[in-house]
């Protein structure tokens, strides 16, 4: 038997019983007395005396009782178990129903989706409850997503949204969605609370080897002040693992996201096979916006429980953002039978190189190569549109309609450049290219540039060179250090390769970390409860010196060479892997601008036209269905930027203008990935199950009649403040009996000798 309340604040008005007594303690105030004749007539006798100050106490006591009654009426108290519940049949409940979204809930083995049935099976619940019962809907999915805003008796409402529910696509976390219902149900006010998950018997999404998960959920439970019963069942049947038979097409990786007409990306992926066949033959196809591509159909061979290769290249002759995907036929789990990913297609990419050693013969330049090689003369339709511009001419008008910027070996920037130069990364989601050399000033770009407040947080350390060069003691790019997927195409060392360049001069640098910083800052940034990003270091010379860093902001990006762009330091521009390794660096750069490939629940970021209102577009989500944006503004920039935080659901969202609407914005899209893991389709164990259920208070059931069984035939937890009430109304008239006793006949009494 335990004993609670529902609202314990209320017991603060417990303290109201003092007053009574404080009212008793001032009556008693001392008064001169005047004796006069007639005063011993109207004396009391002894007995009487006795008994009026009795009823005067047990009255005080009665009303101290009655204050004492309304502030433990209104605190809810509870008590589970015990007599008391047995005066009472019924008693309303709260529900939630946590419906498993994953795309493993879409498995066509049976006559309906495990989704399907988990819908229908809520609607044949909804049956058994009372009118007074509230409701609340949970989609299950990587992070969880209530469909009703609160809970609601509204059974009507409740039927509208089960039917409207998205189809399942992604994975889910059902620890996480099952503290979210406990969260839900801390804010409700009947005694008997309910959640109940609908799922398959995949044992994926519970997750149970993740104690810490787990943990957090336990601690939601106890922690409520009401018991709260969690209840698991498989709406999918069960299912012969050794006949299940599926395909999963992996995330797509692209080579660029943002590209050129006619320059060729490379799409790649990993297809997957697990069935009763030892291997199979699988026709792989490739679309774009749609369209499938008969001739670059593929055919591969995967064995069983095994993964194959696939790659394909195309080039783009129209601008805009397009949709590439791969597609294998369709089988019974048809949610990982395709991936997409988005490409932004430019007619040419703007370029700007800031020139460190201007000069009249442009072969003396810091920028000559790099020049060269970006936008080759002889190509009339470039892929880069490079502008050369000295130091002095480096400011925020110039820097809004480009999407990389170059410095090559700038001895130093003023303050205003270098913050010009900041915003456009991290307010414009630029991308800087910061080559070093025999100029730099390394105290001006240690305070203007590299902190973990500007564009990367690095120290220059030392120049350093190579001695010993001409004994054979070469200074080269270690192509074990090359993992980037932009990289990889230059690890082979080949004669003519950029790991066979020789480095003759670096700056000695080294990434600045958390607890690299100073005290001051370190209390910063934990206020802030921000992790500080760190630079990624892409490529090491052979004497572990860093050569190349990467640093990701939220939009734009940033790379450091430590060595120059020209030929004073090494012998890269002599090289063939020049060009390629410039046009993957600056491309690579470049797809910060936009993030068109995301995973669920990061926002979409995108510049749109200046002036643009949310009235004037339309964003849709992967079901065809209206999503939510705002648009945020910069009128000093002359710019907007459209955002959105609602991509819970994975697939292609589409932002596109009105029909019929005046404005220069153009469509776009977007596509959110997911994990792939459901597709292992391996069940919920009996040891996992256990251990759920002992550790985690989980009650597996299987049937409607087994949940109703359980769940009606106890009901335990009584409140009984409708009982304090009516004691309540009892002492109330026992308190106005009393009163009017003392007032009317209290004094009347004569006195005991006047009798005798």
């Amino acid at each position: 038997m335990s004993f609670d309340f529902l609202n314990p604040m209320m017991l603060l008005g417990l303290l109201g019983i003092s007053l009574p007594v404080l009212v008793h303690l001032l009556s008693r105030k001392k008064y001169d007395v005047v004796q006069w004749g007639a005063m011993q007539f109207l004396e009391l006798g002894r007995r009487t005396r006795r008994r009026i100050r009795l009823e005067g106490w047990l009255l005080l006591a009665i009303r101290m009782l009655l204050i004492a009654l309304i502030a433990l009426a209104l605190s809810r108290p509870w008590v589970s178990g015990g007599f008391l519940s047995k005066f009472i049949s019924t008693q309303s409940r709260d529900v939630v129903f946590v419906i498993d979204g994953s795309y493993s809930m879409g498995w066509e083995g049976e006559t309906e989706t495990p989704h399907a049935a988990a819908i229908q099976w809520v609607h044949r619940f909804l049956e058994e409850l009372n009118p007074g019962d509230t409701i609340t809907l949970i989609d299950a999915r990587d992070q969880p997503r209530l469909i009703t805003e609160s809970p609601t008796s509204q059974f009507d409402i409740v039927r509208e949204k089960l039917n409207q529910l998205p189809p399942p696509a992604g994975s889910s976390n059902l620890a996480n969605s099952i503290s979210k219902a406990i969260q839900t149900l801390s804010k409700t006010s009947n005694l008997e609370r309910e959640v109940i998950v609908l799922t398959d018997d995949q044992a994926f999404c519970w997750s149970p080897e993740d104690s810490i998960l787990w943990a957090q959920m336990n601690d939601l439970l106890q922690q409520s002040a009401v018991p709260v019963n969690l209840w698991a069942t498989n709406v999918a049947g069960e299912k012969n693992e050794g006949l299940l038979t599926n395909r999963k097409v992996d995330q797509l990786a692209v080579s660029r996201e943002v590209c050129v007409k006619n320059l060729p990306v490379r799409i790649s992926t990993t297809v997957r096979y697990d069935g009763p066949e030892e291997n199979l033959i699988c026709p792989v196809y490739f679309e774009v916006d749609g369209q499938q591509l008969p001739e670059k159909t593929q055919s591969i061979k995967i064995e069983n429980h095994g993964e194959t290769t696939v790659e394909f290249q195309h080039r783009f002759e129209d601008e805009g953002t397009h949709i590439v995907s791969i597609v294998v036929d369709p089988d019974q789990l048809p949610g990982d039978d395709r991936s997409d990913a988005a490409l932004h297609v430019t007619s040419a990419l703007p370029v700007l190189l800031v020139d460190g050693t201007p000069s009249f013969d442009s072969t003396r330049s810091e920028v000559f190569f790099a020049n060269l090689a970006l936008m080759a003369p002889a190509n009339r339709t470039p892929w880069i549109q490079t502008t050369v511009i000295e130091k002095t001419q480096l400011n925020a008008d110039i820097l809004k309609n480009q999407a990389v910027v170059i410095l090559a070996n700038v001895d130093t920037l003023s303050e205003t450049q270098a913050g010009d130069l900041i915003d456009f990364v991290k307010h414009q989601g630029g991308g800087v290219l910061i080559a070093l050399g025999d100029q730099i000033n390394a105290d001006d770009y240690q305070r203007l540039l590299f902190h973990d407040q500007a564009l990367i947080p690095v120290e220059l350390k030392s120049r350093e060179s190579n001695p010993g060069a001409e004994f054979g003691n070469l200074t080269q790019i270690r192509s074990d250090s090359l993992q980037s997927p932009w990289l990889n195409r230059f690890r082979g060392e080949y004669a003519n390769g950029l790991t066979s360049a020789r480095f003759s001069d670096w700056w000695d640098t080294s990434a600045i970390t958390q607890s690299d910083l100073p005290e001051e800052e370190k209390k910063v940034e934990e206020s802030e409860q921000k992790a500080p990003a760190t630079p990624v270091e892409l490529a090491t010379l052979t004497n572990n010196s860093p050569f190349m860093l990467m640093m990701n902001h939220e939009r734009g990006r940033v790379l450091l060479l430590t060595s120059s762009l020209d030929a004073d330091w090494n012998n890269l521009p002599a090289k063939p892997d020049y060009v390629p390794f410039l046009h993957e660096a600056v491309f690579e750069l470049s797809s910060g601008r936009v993030f068109r490939n995301l995973q669920t629940d990061e926002p979409i970021v995108v510049p749109v036209p200046a002036k643009t209102t949310v009235e004037q577009i339309t964003f849709l989500d992967p079901n065809g269905k209206p999503a939510t944006g705002t648009i945020k503004a910069d009128p000093a920039a002359n710019a907007a930027t459209f955002q959105s935080q609602n991509t819970s659901l994975p697939g292609i969202y589409n932002l596109s203008p009105k029909p019929g609407v005046q404005t220069d914005l153009k469509e776009d899209r977007f596509v959110v990935n997911f994990d792939r893991s459901e597709s292992d389709l391996t069940p919920l164990n009996e040891a996992q199950q256990k251990t759920l259920t002992e550790e985690s208070h989980l009650t597996f059931f299987k049937t409607l009649d087994e949940l109703k069984q359980a769940m009606f035939s106890d009901v335990s937890e009584t409140e009984f403040w409708r009982i304090l009430l009516l004691i309540f109304l009892l002492l109330m008239v026992g308190e106005m009996f009393l009163t009017r006793r003392l007032v009317q006949g209290g004094h009347s009494t004569l006195p005991e000798q006047s009798q005798t």
